[in-house]
């Protein structure tokens, strides 16, 4: 699982389901993160696009929760 800070105060939680990873600090968009189940994100830091299972979208307080840790 993975988060990616969207607002500041809110993320968007993820399920990887590509080979390629993201690393921490990379910037990653999307035309609408609020949208929920299979999508294709752009990691424009390292210019690939990569598949991914969006699950949820929380505020800072709820991120390790979410994501397992």
């Amino acid at each position: 699982m993975y988060a990616a800070e969207m607002t500041g105060t809110e993320y968007v939680i993820f399920e990887l389901i590509d080979s390629e990873t993201p690393e921490l600090g990379d910037i990653v968009s999307h035309p609408d993160f609020y949208s929920m189940g299979s999508e294709t994100f752009h990691n424009i830091s390292q210019g690939y696009r990569f598949d991914v299972y969006v699950q949820n979208v929380c505020g800072a307080s709820q991120v390790k929760q979410q994501c397992f840790l």
